[in-house]
């Protein structure tokens, strides 16, 4: 989504669109990645813009779809993400003006970016806000009982006969410590 700059009104204006899930499940690595995640629908972007001279003020909410292999069943799901974040985008400054010492970057400032031209492509920046959304582990459900380890039955949908007593003979020297 490219946003003309003087095309802003004082006022602020308001944008819906759809951004193409392509794009972001090559950043992925495809749908055969092994992360167990990609999107399987446009991501449903609405945004409210509002400028000041240069600086853009953007506050967007993404609603996003992702098809998810569970981390520990490896069932299938589906997954709705929804976000909200708001940026602040200023013109790019000068690099001769740039300040030669260390600075200390303040709330503000991580939540700025820059630009250059009279356009600002918003795309990118989106793109990024998706995919720092995406949970580091997904579950099917918080309950999920995950796989059983000796022969592999899903325990959500089936008891297994494997006999809870046995212990792994690597961790078996453990059952005797004692903590004095």
């Amino acid at each position: 989504m490219i946003i003309r700059v003087e095309e802003i009104p004082a006022q602020g204006k308001q944008e819906s669109f759809l951004e193409e899930e392509g794009p972001l499940n090559e950043r992925l690595g495809g749908e055969t990645t092994n992360s167990g995640l990609y999107f399987s629908e446009p991501i449903q972007v609405r945004l409210d813009l509002s400028r000041t001279g240069g600086i853009l003020l953007v506050m967007s909410r993404v609603e996003a779809r992702v098809r998810c292999t569970c981390a520990r069943c490896l069932d299938s799901f589906a997954l709705t993400l929804s976000s909200e974040f708001k940026l602040s985008l200023r013109p790019r400054p000068d690099p001769k003006l740039a300040p030669p010492e260390e600075t200390e970057l303040s709330r503000e400032d991580l939540e700025t970016d820059f630009y250059e031209g009279e356009e600002v492509d918003l795309s990118p920046l989106i793109q990024d806000q998706v995919l720092l959304t995406l949970p580091p582990k997904v579950t099917c459900r918080e309950d999920c009982r995950g796989l059983c380890q000796r022969c592999g039955k899903n325990l959500n949908r089936e008891t297994c006969q494997c006999a809870s007593t046995e212990i792994d003979p690597r961790l078996a020297p453990l059952k005797h410590f004692r903590i004095h």
